[in-house]
């Protein structure tokens, strides 16, 4: 019996010591199956029956829900890989003191359960908790009395439960063979292993900027509405060349600074640029997707604003009751949507800021015992920081405002003619969410300079 109870008390004794890894974790986890509970609430409802337009406006729920999914298993295989990643030292030091695989992998079968039970349960939980929120909200933007009421369908409950029940069985799969296939001492040295310098890729950069400037010249100098393949085409072109720009012109770009003594020889910019520098391989895949997300979240919210003032300055014409629901329907969709987009750049923000301070710790911590200031650290961390996660949103504003054609071709499809609104809401947008993302980088780049000063504090007790 008691060998039975051990690997049970084992799982929750990792996760416990190991909260400072599993808090965001589970809590991440939670708000994406809640928000994906609270959709189906929403799409479920008895009363959504009655909304004019009923059948156009659970399409586009419907929509939510599959791009809600799809950026879930995003999310559950990113935060899963940094988990594990930070586990990969405690698990090796198992496998050193005698654990056999088998006994790795039954440790992991009972935390993921744990995991699981927690981060759906718990979501389910909050989602219904949330759902009275979302049905008021829901009406605010329809502006119209929505004959919406308080349920828990059972259906709504089932499918979230089985969505993420599955993608949680993926992660445990992947943990599985990772544990399997990887020597103890690979494990228990992972999180020490550098990085080599990446060497400029000419011919990757070649194909970004003629991906990027394809993409940009369908924008300006077609009409891919009218085409959706062609539409598909610039949007598949953007991403590639953003995903080739920052694991390419990135690095010609750090090489650069490096080669200015003046620029590169300050105690301020030495470290930042040599260690991004060497990290870019890795942080590059990182970067370029929080501007993907970020370039989503800007025009799929810019669109859909201007939709809504532009139906509530009477742009719309015939029908009204039912294009008035439609139109508000799109708005609600679009910022889910946003929030979902800006949601998940967060959390990107946030786990790199924890995994790269736990890397860099050991590093600030010598280079105080050598002689640098806290002061000298902390506008170190400042530039490191602001040199990693400033372009993409920078980046992520030029792909805005090159969808800028686009944008005002889909809005003309609703009868939106004012160029100077549109123009107006997407710089609006853009100025919202920077600031919403400046606030969440500042708060990432708190927790990691909060891991800098842990870190040197107990490095420097004796």
């Amino acid at each position: 019996m008691r060998n039975r109870l051990s690997f049970p008390w084992l799982a929750m004794r990792s996760i416990r010591l190991n909260a400072r890894f599993y808090l965001p974790y589970l809590l991440s986890r939670a708000l994406i199956v809640a928000l994906h509970y609270d959709i189906q609430f929403l799409n479920m409802n008895t009363g959504m029956d009655l909304l004019p337009g009923a059948s156009s406006v659970h399409g586009l729920l419907s929509v939510v829900v599959l791009a809600v999914d799809f950026f879930s298993i995003f999310l559950f295989f990113y935060t899963n890989s940094f988990l594990m990643k930070r586990r990969q030292r405690e698990l090796g030091l198992y496998s050193i003191l005698g654990m056999e695989r088998r006994h790795l992998r039954k440790l992991l079968r009972w935390e993921t359960a744990f995991v699981g039970v927690v981060a759906i349960g718990g979501g389910l939980l909050l989602g219904i908790g949330l759902s009275q929120l979302f049905v008021m909200l829901f009406r605010a933007v329809m502006q119209m009395d929505v004959p919406l009421r308080f349920e828990v369908p059972r259906l709504a409950i089932l499918y979230t439960v089985f969505v993420y029940g599955l993608m949680v069985l993926m992660n445990l799969v992947t943990n599985l063979v990772r544990v399997s296939f990887v020597r103890p001492i690979v494990l228990f040295r992972a999180t020490d292993v550098g990085d080599s310098e990446p060497r400029i890729r000419w011919f990757v950069t070649a194909i970004g900027v003629t991906a990027l400037a394809l993409g940009y010249f369908i924008s300006f100098f077609t009409n891919p509405l009218e085409n959706l393949g062609l539409f598909l085409l610039a949007v598949l072109l953007v991403i590639l060349a953003t995903y080739c720009l920052f694991s390419s012109a990135s690095i010609a770009i750090l090489k650069r600074l490096r080669a200015n003594a003046s620029y590169y020889y300050q105690p301020r910019h030495f470290f930042a640029v040599a260690n991004m520098l060497h990290r870019m391989r890795r942080n590059a895949t990182g970067l370029a997707t929080i501007c993907v997300l970020s370039t989503m979240a800007l025009v799929t919210a810019s669109t859909t604003f201007c939709l809504y003032v532009g139906a509530d300055m009477g742009a719309i014409q015939g029908g009204e009751q039912e294009g008035r629901a439609l139109v508000s329907a799109y708005f609600f969709v679009g910022l889910f949507l946003s929030v979902l987009f800006l949601t998940t750049c967060v959390l990107i923000v946030y786990y790199k800021q924890v995994s790269e301070g736990y890397e860099d710790a050991p590093c600030f911590a010598i280079m105080q015992q050598v002689g640098m200031s806290k002061d000298e650290v902390d506008l170190v961390v400042r530039g490191q920081n602001s040199l990693a996660f400033l372009p993409p949103l920078v980046v992520a504003a030029f792909h805005t405002l090159a969808a800028l054609p686009i944008t005002n071709r889909i809005l003309l499809a609703f009868g939106i003619t004012n160029f100077g609104l549109v123009v107006c809401c997407t710089a609006l947008t853009v100025l919202v969410y920077g600031v919403l993302y400046l606030f969440a980088f500042d708060v990432a780049s708190r927790v990691y300079r909060g891991i800098i000063a842990w870190s040197a504090t107990n490095d420097a007790r004796p």
